[in-house]
């Protein structure tokens, strides 16, 4: 008995939807300009959006409280993701199970209200849920279950802000998507050139920051249970490693975590789980994951606040000041994620492989 689709038919309602939201004025729409900055040294074609009119946008520092999609008066919060939905940016809802006698999770997909990328959109949970408890297998299944789908007519990229420092501002959870124009994302390329050899080993990018990612290559007769399975031990393992990496930090350079170097603080200090901040790129090919320890990067001269979430993890960066963009040119990319993610591992790590870059 063939399982049926999760969200089947999905790419044509977002399209229909989004069309009708964008002239009822319900959505939206910011242009931008798209920068190209390619790494010389590493070969990663980043892109910088520049959407100046974005910085006209409430944002939480200003005390009238937003998120990634939607604003919010600061003395009586409200939930933009729970039902009733607004309609126009309501696309579709349903319960995804893992098997006939799992009771499932329901979830809906809804247009994400400012966007700089057409058709972006959301897959939040129907009952509330905090954005920083980890994801779940079911959930991870669905968002790879909903890029396989449109991935048939159009490349999409999920994405998932965890934590205070990770750009995410709505305590709501969702995962969010955009369309990949050209089908591939930047760092598409980079992580193909450093694949281990054994597929099933997690691995860290040469990059100057700590990252740890995974392949998915599921066997092509896997059941919906098996896949669930499957992708969610991807995820435990990459969130293992990146919780051994902080525990590693506590104890060998607590500074950059932001603990106290005396004596009397304790190395597992800050190792919760819920209250470490990542973000996770998400693809029908890699689960990408970055632990953060800011969410802006302040430029040198400016002092301008840049903030960062997943999209620039994966090769995107928004800035919304001229000046920003300026100096985001001038240090590169690459400085800039520094800033705001982890010391990488050590290549003399114990947990690397002879190349270096496999993960035990």
């Amino acid at each position: 008995m063939t399982t049926p689709a999760v969200f089947a038919g999905l790419g044509p309602k977002l399209k229909a939807q989004y069309t009708a939201a964008l002239k009822a004025g319900s959505l939206l729409f910011t242009e931008s300009d798209v920068v190209e900055l390619d790494d010389e040294d590493i070969g990663i074609p980043f892109e910088v959006r520049y959407a100046p009119a974005l910085a006209k946008k409430p944002t939480k520092a200003d005390g009238k409280g937003t998120n990634d999609d939607d604003a919010r008066p600061a003395d009586k919060p409200a939930d933009p993701f729970a039902p009733p939905y607004q309609q126009d940016l309501f696309v579709a809802e349903e319960t995804v199970k893992e098997d006939d006698d799992d009771s499932g999770e329901s979830f809906a997909i809804l247009l994400n209200k400012f966007c700089v990328t057409p058709r972006h959109f959301l897959l939040v949970t129907k009952e509330f849920r905090k954005q920083t408890t980890p994801l779940s297998p079911l959930e991870v299944f669905t968002a790879w279950s909903v890029l396989k789908q449109l991935g048939a007519r159009e490349k999409h990229l999920a994405f998932f802000n965890c934590g205070d420092e990770s750009g995410a501002s709505q305590p709501h959870k969702h995962l969010q998507f955009i369309p990949i124009s050209n089908g591939m994302a930047p760092f598409d390329s980079f992580i193909d050139a450093h694949k281990p050899a054994k597929p099933q080993t997690p691995f860290q990018l040469p990059l100057p920051y700590a990252n740890f990612t995974a392949l998915i290559d599921p066997p092509s007769s896997a059941s919906r249970p098996d896949l669930v399975s499957y992708l969610g031990q991807r995820f435990v393992e990459l969130l293992d490693l990146m919780i051994d990496h902080r525990r590693r930090l506590s104890l060998s350079d607590p500074a950059a975590l932001g603990l106290d170097a005396d004596a009397s603080e304790q190395p597992t200090r800050g190792i919760r789980l819920s209250d470490m901040s990542y973000n996770v790129v998400l693809t029908q090919r890699y689960l990408h994951l970055v632990p953060r320890r800011r969410e802006k990067y302040l430029t040198a001269r400016s002092s301008l606040p840049v903030s960062i979430n997943s999209l620039g993890f994966a090769g995107m960066v928004l800035v919304k000041d001229e000046r920003a963009l300026d100096e985001v040119k001038e240090v590169g990319v690459l400085e800039v994620l520094k800033q705001v993610g982890l010391p990488p591992l050590d290549i003399v790590d114990a947990h690397l492989g002879e190349d270096g870059n496999e993960l035990a």
